[in-house]
């Protein structure tokens, strides 16, 4: 594998910044092994870095490869998987657990820990930690999972490596930008700014999830090691719910349902393992099923509430027409790729070479409508120009240094998105246009879950008039009351509105104004009202009401369609280039610089100079 080499051998810096490292072993550490499950583990240890008003724990479960024979593979690999608990603010002894998972996919669930709703966030020196007010784990216990394996500090086995951190893509899947020290032999460059030794996992495409399917059974594995073994779980409250953002919109429905169909399982005797009974699902900005989404990005691109117009009519009516082309169009490609893989690869292992083509060709007709915004705006915030500083990435560098590693106990570097999980599950079988997301929605609606879609209505990445489509199309006893119901506001508080919602029964669809992709970055309040009420069985609209027992029946009143509410365009933001986001938060000129040796950083990891005015980003990677 050929590492890019935009290697750097001076950068004008104003303080020093740190460099990673091979870290010594972790101190601390407790380490427990799995009874009657043999090389089964956990180690942990309490952390004091974020949220200090609460008990909190980081670890890993070691899952070796006999633990995991039902994940069909073609190279058996063991499992490392990263977790951070978070006990709830108020009564933890009898609050829900909910466990996050973020999109990507490879996106560490760390960032939901710092940047979308979690306990705290990150300062703007990299180096500290800022209490959050409306972290979820207000009332609900918090776990964070890294997953699949390779993402955040998820390994399947630790390899000494370097990492540019000027890599900025490569049309060969394999090649991430991470390299392993081995490979390079006699020619290993020295370590500098952009340039730097760390351990990490390994590159290995074949070690990692590759489908939805084989994260969902990973994922249940984990449960079953964590919720039956971990000593400081101390809550009553043995149910579990998920939470997650963007890709989560697939994680989330389908390790929910997974679960639920392997309690049925362990209660009649067919499995051995722990009951965990699911209680709700909530989605934010999530892709959960492309059937229903896919066709919404060429409108929402065309046609939205900020008057904003990222495509013209001829774009717009070339896309719809790229969506709907018979046979070698979007949709007629996916029923095909979905039809194969029902036959030939029902358990989701992407290992029929003839299913992945089909799905590969599903995948490349129908990309360019994702991809269909104007290219000069942030698809994740498209009220923003690319590059955009929202929200921040000082966790990159936060997670990277050396104490905060010492602290969370961790043996790797972080990885803060992961190329090969991103390769593996986008690139291997199409996973994103042959999941049915549906379908597990519809199931676990059917069995009483609760079922919560909140959508930022300034997302191009995944548009809340997709999200609105599924909710209406989902197929389930309350349908045709859901479909029935109108749209009420949410009161966030006394003095604000937040969005506006539909609800019958257990499902509810909210559209959360002024937000982008990670609601809770933007409207933190909103978001916590919202994980609340649907998390405790109250209205969305004012919490006050219960939605549980007789009252499961009621239904929102008001106008079928928000349509009529419009936004007003933020102002832009200005360039904030960090060297840990390089390809995301800079800009050609920055890149230029940090190639050249002519950038300066302070010790947030902040190029100062230049300052981004030239305005001309370097990219924007496909990912959710």
């Amino acid at each position: 594998m050929a590492l890019r080499r935009l290697l750097l051998s001076s950068v004008t810096l104003l303080c020093a910044v740190t460099h990673a490292q091979f870290l010594p072993a972790a101190e601390g550490i407790t380490k427990l092994d799995v009874p009657d499950s043999p090389g089964v583990s956990i180690e942990y240890k309490e952390t004091h870095i974020c949220d200090m008003t609460v008990k909190a724990y980081s670890g890993h479960v070691h899952m070796p490869i006999a633990y995991l024979q039902d994940i069909e593979t073609s190279d058996p690999y063991n499992i490392s998987m990263f977790f951070w608990y978070f006990e709830a603010r108020e009564s933890p002894q009898t609050a829900p657990t909910s466990i996050y998972l973020a999109g990507g996919p490879g996106v560490s669930s760390i960032f939901g820990a710092v940047v979308d709703g979690g306990p705290c966030y990150i300062g703007d020196d990299a180096n500290s930690t800022v209490f959050n007010p409306y972290s979820w784990n207000e009332k609900v216990n918090m776990l964070y999972v890294d997953q699949p394996v390779g993402s955040g500090f998820s390994y399947d086995k630790l390899v000494e490596s370097t990492y540019n951190l000027i890599f900025t893509g490569s049309d060969d899947p394999t090649d991430t930008g991470i390299q392993s020290i081995e490979s390079w032999g006699h020619d290993l460059p020295p370590e500098n700014t952009t340039f730097k030794y760390g351990t990490l996992p390994s590159q290995n495409i074949q070690h990692t999830a590759n489908t939805t399917g084989v994260a969902a059974v990973t994922l249940w594995h984990f449960q079953q090691v964590w919720f039956s073994s971990f000593p400081e779980w101390k809550t009553c409250d043995k149910s579990v719910s998920y939470w997650g953002n963007s890709y989560g919109g697939f994680w989330v429905p389908a390790s929910a349902a997974f679960t639920a169909k392997q309690n049925k399982k362990i209660k009649r005797g067919e499995v051995n393992g722990t009951v965990l009974e699911v209680s709700t699902i909530g989605i934010t900005n999530g892709f959960i099923d492309a059937l229903y989404q896919a066709k919404f990005y060429p409108e929402m691109g065309y046609n939205n509430t900020y008057d904003l117009k990222m495509i013209n009519k001829t774009t717009y009516e070339e896309l719809k027409e790229l969506y709907a082309a018979p046979k070698k169009g979007c949709l007629d490609r996916m029923l095909a790729c979905r039809a194969a893989a029902a036959k030939h690869d029902p358990r989701e292992f992407a290992i029929n070479h003839r299913v992945n083509a089909v799905c590969n060709k599903a995948q490349q007709a129908c990309v360019p409508l994702l991809a269909s915004q104007g290219s000069e705006r942030n698809p994740f915030d498209f009220g923003h120009l690319l590059p955009d500083p929202t929200p921040p990435v000082t966790a990159d560098g936060f997670f990277n240094r050396e104490w905060v590693q010492k602290e969370l106990g961790v043996p790797l570097n972080f990885t803060s998105a992961s190329n090969v999980v991103s390769a593996a599950v986008l690139g291997t079988a199409g996973d994103i246009f042959q999941r049915a997301g549906m379908a597990d929605v519809e199931y676990l609606l059917d069995q009483g879950v609760k079922v919560s879609l909140i959508y930022g209505d300034r997302d191009m990445r995944c548009p809340w008039i997709g999200g609105e489509a599924i909710s209406l199309v989902a197929n389930w006893t309350g349908a045709d009351e859901f479909r029935a119901a109108g749209y009420e506001y949410i009161q966030t508080n006394a003095s604000y509105q937040g969005g506006v919602f539909r609800q019958h029964g257990n499902l509810s669809f909210s559209r959360v104004f002024d937000a982008g992709h990670e609601v809770s970055y933007y409207q933190p309040e909103t978001a916590l009202r919202i994980f609340n009420r649907a998390m405790f069985s109250t209205d969305i609209a004012t919490g006050k009401h219960s939605t549980s027992g007789p009252y499961n029946i009621c239904s929102t009143i008001g106008p079928s369609s928000s349509w009529h509410i419009k936004n007003v365009l933020p102002d832009i933001p200005p360039v904030n280039c960090n060297l840990w986001a390089v390809p995301t938060s800079c800009t050609m000129g920055q890149l230029y610089a940090l190639q050249n040796g002519t950038a300066v950083i302070d010790e947030g990891f902040r190029i100062l100079q230049p300052d981004g005015s030239d305005g001309v980003p370097i990219r924007f990677s496909f990912g959710l």
